[in-house]
């Protein structure tokens, strides 16, 4: 017999099927084995296992490959691509309908739900609000439109020149990105502190609605009212 049957393994070293060796035309007792072949047999595979290739021998590994997995926190689902245990925070138990994580297994708890969904949407708010109150805004104080940075320390930077009653040199961008100090007098460095007083006010005050909706919704345990929730961000 010039052909003998061995099993082939991936990089990882898992049972993926058989192949084929032919024996050497050289040396007729050593057989040609493909890249990644074994010639010893792997046992029988049951279900949710692998067949795995120390180098010394078969061992059985957990493999859910192929299988979908749901995160017990968003519940969002992730098709396991390799050999190996759940990803941490993962079930193959699918969840129903408004169901949470607890003891173990996807459970009713409709007042549960809406108190998580409450919390992640009212930090979805307050993260937002901050981002674009951190996110700079663009004024035409100096005639063309330039962008200004609001980080906490640019806050407190224009406020102290404002205080001082101070004009100068003034980080701001062009409408290309490009950064200048460009001269300010202390009334236009005013103005921008005016304007945006009044972006942020806008923000927050954005922000207030949207809790005080969530914070209806919660109350009438209105599930579908607390997820329709968003924050929309406005033109620049």
């Amino acid at each position: 017999m010039d052909t003998k049957i061995v099993y082939q393994t991936d990089h990882l070293g898992i049972f993926t099927g058989t192949a084929v060796a032919d024996r050497s035309p050289l040396e007729p007792d050593v057989w040609l084995i493909p890249g990644g072949c074994v010639e010893v047999a792997p046992p029988a595979v049951p279900a949710k296992k692998a067949a795995f290739w120390d180098g010394r021998r078969w061992q059985l590994v957990d493999s859910y490959q192929g299988l979908t997995a749901y995160n017990i926190v968003t519940r969002e689902p992730l098709v396991i691509e390799r050999a190996g245990s759940l990803p941490t925070g993962y079930t193959l138990e699918k969840p129903g309908p408004g169901q949470i994580w607890g003891n173990g297994h996807w459970i009713d708890d409709i007042p549960a739900v809406i108190e998580l969904r409450y919390v992640a949407q009212l930090a979805m708010v307050n993260t937002a609000c901050l981002q674009e109150i951190t996110g700079g805004f663009w004024s035409s104080v100096l005639g063309d439109r330039f962008f200004y940075d609001t980080e906490l320390e640019d806050q407190l930077n224009l406020t102290g020149m404002i205080l001082r009653g101070l004009g100068g040199a003034y980080a701001c961008r062009d409408e290309s990105g490009t950064k200048a100090f460009l001269e300010h007098t202390s009334e236009q460095l005013r103005e921008i502190g005016d304007e945006f007083t009044e972006f942020k006010l806008q923000r927050l005050r954005k922000a207030n609605d949207l809790k005080q909706t969530l914070a209806a919704a919660r109350s009438a345990s209105d599930l579908d009212a607390i997820n329709a929730v968003a924050w929309e961000s406005a033109p620049v």
